[in-house]
């Protein structure tokens, strides 16, 4: 069960009684702690251990937010103000998109800007985070939370203002719904903040999944965890792995030069760093806090480009078959060295057929690696390349040249195969819009020339 209740700030009611009594949110007592990144302290839930009944715990989380709300006149966070302005600083301090605006509003007739930065809240709290995202320069600010109190809380911070449930006016929204159920035309966002959230989630590593395939390149999301002074080693052991989860994200950490793009690194390289290392990941001492900040990569980037050439070998065929996307499989032994540095997941480059006189030059292609988890049949990993292309033959057994420049999504698996198409086609829409860009063609052999067409 998902909700999907819309609600302009200027419809926020007066809040009543609870049948589970009032528990004020300032009662919540916090403290600074340091992130470990021992894995013994910080425990990846990548996967759910045990089957979760999405509803149910929805509904748990939105009666234990509304008895949070509940009976309390002017609710208080510990550290609000101060923490507000420091997530919507990490959100959108120096930001492409902001920039983008400026220079587009220095070039225009009247000094305005039609452009939007667009920001995501997955948990509302009080509303101080909107609001300070708003003050920041974000155009739109979408609210999440599972608690109707608590979105009404939220929007009462902007009483008075005009506000309209039409996701293309300015200002704050706040709508009753699950982060997984946002659907796509809500986007894109260029900033996304889990306040607060994201260990409460039905399955964290789903939601910051799907979290994320609602931005764009240069969008920033931060997930930050208040820390309780009751906390005791127990809890520790299951603070989320960030870091971990994001590993098979087409997301960099701000402090380490997103721009450049995504490092790619194999789970056992990230099991090594966190052994030898300590070190703190990001300390709020202000507020509370634990926080880390990442950022999409410009185009999606893969910082190492990954060079790839091997036979083409027989497939499923149910590219062609079912879903019209045909797709020509590589020779996983011929590449193995190649996919250790590749997460399962949805990548781009260019392809070509180097033997054949007709197709030699490069042309654009959206490469999977992966398992078909949609799919019951099939053993192992593959690498099946989607040319953005008709070749116009089959060519079974001729090597293909590949250099994967950028990182789409992780492997998933979906809800049938009208879900898994659609997805198909939004990724060959975004792999077409980067390597369009001059500085994808630059990245291969530029003497070899591109297709004048990859229809």
């Amino acid at each position: 069960m998902s909700f999907a209740l819309a609600f302009p700030a200027t419809r926020a009611r007066a809040l009543g009684g609870s049948a589970l009594g009032a528990r004020p949110l300032g009662a919540r007592s916090k403290r600074p702690v340091i992130a470990s990144s021992r894995p013994a302290l910080r425990v990846a839930r990548a996967a759910t251990d045990a089957v979760v009944d999405k509803a149910a715990h929805n509904e748990e989380q939105a009666a234990l937010r509304d008895e949070m709300v509940s009976g309390c006149t002017e609710c208080t966070m510990p550290f609000e103000a101060e923490r507000a302005s420091a997530l919507a600083n990490a959100a959108l301090a120096d930001h492409s998109r902001a920039s983008a605006i400026a220079r587009d509003a220095d070039e225009s007739d009247d000094g305005t800007s039609k452009m939007s930065l667009r920001a995501l809240v997955v948990g509302a709290e009080t509303g101080k985070l909107a609001r300070a995202l708003l003050q920041k320069g974000a155009t739109h600010v979408l609210v999440l939370d599972h608690s109707r109190l608590m979105l009404d809380r939220a929007a009462e911070q902007f009483d008075g203002t005009s506000s309209s449930t039409m996701g293309n006016d300015s200002g704050a929204r706040f709508l009753r719904a699950d982060v997984c159920d946002v659907p796509a035309y809500q986007g894109p966002f260029d900033a996304v903040v889990f306040n607060d959230s994201l260990a409460t989630q039905a399955d964290p590593a789903e939601a910051l999944r799907r979290a994320v395939l609602l931005t764009r390149p240069g969008a920033r999301v931060v997930v930050s965890e208040r820390e309780s002074v009751e906390a005791d080693e127990a809890e520790s052991s299951t603070r989320l792995d960030v870091d971990a989860l994001v590993a098979d994200l087409p997301l960099q950490s701000t402090l380490d030069s997103p721009r450049l793009g995504k490092t790619m690194r194999r789970s056992d390289d990230d099991r090594s760093r966190r052994d030898e290392s300590s070190d703190v990941t990001f300390v709020d001492l202000s507020c509370g806090s634990v926080t880390h900040t990442y950022e999409v990569p410009p185009l999606f980037k893969l910082r190492d480009a990954v060079a790839m050439s091997a036979p083409v070998v027989e497939g499923f065929g149910r590219g062609s078959r079912l879903m019209g996307v045909p797709t020509a499989n590589l020779d996983v032994d011929v590449v193995a060295e190649a996919l250790e540095g590749m997460r399962r997941g949805v990548y781009f480059g260019f392809a070509r057929l180097p033997e054949d006189g007709k197709h030699g030059k490069w042309c654009k292609c959206v490469v999977n690696v992966g398992a078909r988890p949609t799919f019951a049949d099939g053993e192992g990993v593959t690498v099946e390349v989607h040319a953005l292309r008709d070749f116009g033959r089959d060519f079974y057994g001729e090597r293909m040249d590949v250099v994967v420049l950028g990182f789409l999504r992780p492997e998933m698996r979906f809800d049938g195969l009208q879900a898994l198409v659609a997805r198909i086609m939004a990724d060959i829409g975004l792999a077409r819009g980067a390597l369009d860009d001059r500085a994808c063609r630059e990245r291969v052999d530029e003497s070899v020339g591109f297709q004048v067409s990859d229809e």
